[in-house]
């Protein structure tokens, strides 16, 4: 049996962090991040993030950061833990130190498409646990079900070891982003996912619905019938 073990650790939206100056914030829109964990008691630890907090939807110079446990308040929202080999786990320190060798642009982040999700996904597609090269969901949170359910070829019946978890509230469905306003991807926004809505037309909206700033409006029918595809009321 393996001796080494690998955790994937979530933040939720509003943990406080600390940063470099020493001011404390909350999280915007919450964090991924991955932790080797030996037998002897030794880490390694990888996440990434902009060099400046405030990178928005904007690409800006990124790095890996190695003290996401302590930077994060309090114990991670979520964690899923695996077995892992000891070369798999050698192979996630290489990939931690320099990402751009196994083909991850760390020069930059971009929160929809190079961000600490991307990161923690490349590094799986690494050893063996990601062979689609999944590349995640944009937000943190989303990501739950998916890192519950990650098999690793190199272990017998796939390494899952634990799962602990702060919120046991299902993962809802990715939200429709925009890469115009940092509003639609900063947090999770009902009307803008295909969400649970009541069957009785009664209780659904009538008028007009506005997918996104630059969708034009939807009629609805006030028998609130024809509900229009890619909306929230499907």
């Amino acid at each position: 049996m393996s001796d080494v073990n690998l955790k994937l650790h979530i933040e939720k939206p509003g943990t406080d962090y600390l940063y470099k100056d020493g001011h404390v914030a909350p999280s915007a829109a919450g964090h991924v991040w991955m932790e080797i964990t030996y037998s002897n008691g030794s880490v390694s630890r990888g996440g990434f993030a902009p060099e400046d907090p405030k990178g928005g939807i904007y690409s800006v110079p990124g790095e890996v950061k190695h003290d996401d446990k302590d930077a994060y308040a309090g114990d991670s929202n979520f964690t899923a833990t695996y077995q892992i080999t000891a070369l798999q786990a050698k192979n996630l320190e290489k990939y931690f130190l320099s990402p751009s060798t196994f083909g991850f642009d760390e020069s930059h982040y971009h929160a929809i498409t190079n961000s600490c999700v991307d990161f923690v996904w490349k590094g799986l597609q690494q050893i063996g646990m990601n062979p689609t090269g999944f590349e995640g969901h944009t937000l943190p949170m989303a990501n739950r079900d998916e890192f519950s359910t990650l098999k690793n070829p190199q272990i017998p019946g796939g390494g899952l070891i634990s799962i602990a978890s702060k919120d046991p509230m299902p993962v809802v469905d990715e939200p429709m982003v925009s890469p115009f306003n940092d509003w639609w991807w900063a947090a999770p926004a009902p009307w803008a996912s295909v969400s649970h809505v009541p069957v009785d037309d009664a209780h659904l909206p009538q008028g007009t619905i506005t997918v996104g700033p630059l969708s034009p409006p939807i009629p609805v029918p006030q028998d609130g019938t024809d509900y229009a595809d890619g909306t929230a009321y499907q």
